[in-house]
C-alpha cells in the first residue's frame, strides 16, 4: 500500500510538472508565426507608400493608395481571453450543446485593410473618421461563423446529411469504439444507480442527459469563413461574378517589388491526435495591387482531407474607384480515394504541420477535387 501511494504521488507529480511545463512552453514560444516583410523606406517612398507603426513604434503595415494595410501576430490566448471567446461562441447557438475552442487560438492576430474617404486629407494613423471599407481576417470572426452553423446540425451527429456550409459532425476512425465504451459505462451507471435508494431515477436521467458525447459538434473547426467585409460600418454582401476578377499576370510580374508581406496563423488544433487543422492568412502588397490568401487545411487522419481557400484581390486605381474581387475554392476527398488520384495514403505524407512538409503538401492539394460551394458562397464575386 505504501509503495502504491508513493507511485501514485510520483505519477501525480509528473502530471503536474508536465502541465506546468506545457503551459510555460505555450506562454514563452506560443506566438503566431509571423513572416512579415516591409520594404525599405526608400522603396516605399518611390511608390508613394509609407510605414504604419503601432503605439509602441513597431512597424505593423503600410499605407498605399488610400489603403491602410496591417497585420498583427499574437501569443496564444490566455485563460481569460479563451473563456471570453468560449462564452461569446456559446451565445451563437440556440441548443444546449457545449462548444470547445481549438487548442491554439491566436486571439489578437489579424490581417486588416481599411480604406478611408479619398475626398478627405487625413494622416496615415488618423482613426477619428470611420473607414469607408474594411476587410479583415480574425480567429474570432471565423469561429463565430463556425459556431452559428451548429444551429442547423443534429445534436447527436447521427444524421450524415446534417450539414451547414460545409460544417458537419464527422467521426474519426476510433469514434465507434469510443461511443461503444461510453454506452457500456452509461448502462453500468444506470444498473448501479437503480440499486441505490439514495439516487432516484430522475437524477439518473438528468445526469445522463448532461453527459454530452464528444461528437456533438464539429471538432474539426472547418469554418466556412471567407473574411469580414464592411462598408461604412455595415456588413457588405458580395455580388456574384461570372468569372474571376483576379489579375494573376499582375501578381506574377517579377519586375514589381513586394512592398509588404505577412503570413499570419489564426488558429490550429491537432484534433486529439486524430489529425490537424489550421487557419492561416497570407497578404502581399505590390505597387499596383494587393492580394490575400486565406487557407483552412483540415485533415482527419484516415477519414478525409478538406481545404478551403479564399483569394481577395484589388488593383490600385488612380481614379479612386474601389473594385475588390474574391475567389473561393473548396476541395475535399475521402481518405480511401487518395490512391485513385495517384496521391499517397500514408498519414505522414500529409503532415503539413511538420517542418519541411508545407511545400510538398501544398503541391498535392492542387490535385484534390473541387467540391460544390454552399448557397450564398460564390466561386467568383
Amino acid at each position: 500500500l505504501k509503495r502504491f501511494i508513493c507511485i501514485e504521488f510520483v505519477f501525480r507529480g509528473c502530471i503536474t510538472i508536465y502541465h506546468n511545463t506545457t503551459n510555460l512552453f505555450k506562454s514563452t514560444i506560443g506566438m503566431s508565426q509571423s513572416r512579415r516583410h516591409i520594404a525599405e523606406e526608400g522603396v516605399l517612398q518611390k511608390f508613394r507608400a509609407s510605414i504604419i507603426s503601432d503605439d509602441e513604434g513597431a512597424h505593423i503595415g503600410i499605407n498605399i493608395s488610400g489603403w491602410n494595410i496591417m497585420t498583427s501576430s499574437s501569443s496564444i490566448g490566455n485563460e481569460s481571453e479563451m473563456e471570453a471567446l468560449t462564452d461569446f461562441l456559446q451565445h451563437q447557438i440556440s441548443d444546449s450543446r457545449r462548444l470547445a475552442l481549438p487548442e491554439i487560438v491566436f486571439t489578437k492576430a489579424y490581417a486588416r485593410l481599411t480604406r478611408r474617404d479619398i475626398g478627405k486629407e487625413q494622416e496615415v494613423n488618423d482613426d477619428d473618421s470611420e473607414p469607408l471599407a474594411v476587410i479583415r481576417f480574425t480567429a474570432k470572426d471565423a469561429l463565430e461563423e463556425w459556431a452559428s452553423c451548429h444551429n442547423h446540425l443534429e445534436t447527436d451527429g447521427k444524421d450524415k446529411n446534417s450539414l451547414c456550409k460545409g460544417v458537419a459532425i464527422i467521426k474519426s476512425v476510433d469514434a465507434k469504439l469510443w461511443e461503444e465504451r461510453q454506452a457500456r459505462e452509461r448502462k453500468q451507471q444506470q444498473k448501479v444507480s437503480s440499486t441505490n435508494s439514495h439516487f432516484g431515477k430522475g437524477a439518473v436521467a438528468a445526469a445522463l442527459k448532461h453527459c454530452s458525447t464528444e461528437f456533438n459538434y464539429d471538432w474539426t473547426f472547418s469554418s466556412p469563413y471567407t473574411g469580414t467585409s464592411l462598408v461604412s460600418g455595415k456588413t457588405k454582401a458580395w455580388t456574384k461574378a461570372e468569372s474571376s476578377g483576379i489579375n494573376f499576370s499582375l501578381l506574377t510580374d517579377q519586375s514589381q517589388p513586394i512592398l509588404f508581406f505577412d503570413d499570419v496563423t489564426l488558429y490550429e488544433d491537432d484534433m486529439h491526435d486524430n489529425g490537424y487543422v489550421s487557419l492561416k492568412c497570407k497578404i502581399r502588397v505590390m505597387p499596383t495591387c494587393f492580394f490575400i490568401l486565406q487557407s483552412l487545411f483540415d485533415r482527419v487522419d484516415n477519414v478525409t482531407i478538406r481545404v478551403k481557400e479564399v483569394r481577395i484581390f484589388a488593383k490600385f486605381e488612380n481614379d479612386g474607384e474601389i473594385k475588390i474581387s474574391k475567389d473561393v475554392c473548396w476541395r475535399e476527398i475521402p481518405w480511401n480515394k487518395l490512391i485513385s488520384l495517384g496521391l499517397p495514403s500514408h498519414v505522414g505524407s500529409w503532415r503539413i504541420e511538420e517542418e519541411g512538409m508545407q511545400q510538398t503538401v501544398t503541391g498535392m492539394i492542387r490535385k484534390l477535387p473541387q467540391i460544390q460551394l454552399p448557397i450564398g458562397v460564390y466561386e467568383h464575386s
